[in-house]
């Protein structure tokens, strides 16, 4: 079965990197979205197994992206959110919301950490 994942980062640079680590965890289709303003209906189009996702972005933020994903279904992707702000910041944005993730990694970040979350955020899913 394969994985699939989409990278939501405006850096170019920083999406390819991510996505590289993602193909070496095992993901065979990898999307980059490097406007926030298409992350919604790529992650909808795609159905991931993984969202990673910037909070800091032009246009829309992390926070206004997952709000724009809505309530998740069932089945649904696993979604890490890394950031340079605090995970505090964006609890407070989707305060309320009944939204959520389920991790945030904090930048900068080493690649030994952000596998451990990838990995992390597969198992709670249930991906393998």
């Amino acid at each position: 079965m394969s994985k699939r994942a989409v990278v939501v980062e405006d850096m170019e640079v920083v999406a390819r990197a991510i996505s590289s680590i993602l193909n070496l965890e095992g993901f065979d289709e990898v999307e980059v979205v490097t406007d926030a303003r298409d992350a919604v209906g790529v992650v909808r189009q795609r159905d991931p197994d993984l969202v990673v996702l910037d909070v800091r972005m032009p246009h829309l933020t992390g926070g206004q992206v997952i709000e724009g994903l809505g309530k998740r279904p069932a089945h649904r992707p696993g979604l890490l959110i890394y950031s340079a702000s605090s995970r505090e910041d964006l609890d407070k944005a989707l305060l309320g919301t009944g939204l959520g993730y389920d991790a945030f990694l904090e930048k900068p970040a080493t690649l030994a950490e952000l596998k451990a979350v990838i990995r992390r955020v597969l198992d709670q899913v249930g991906v393998r």
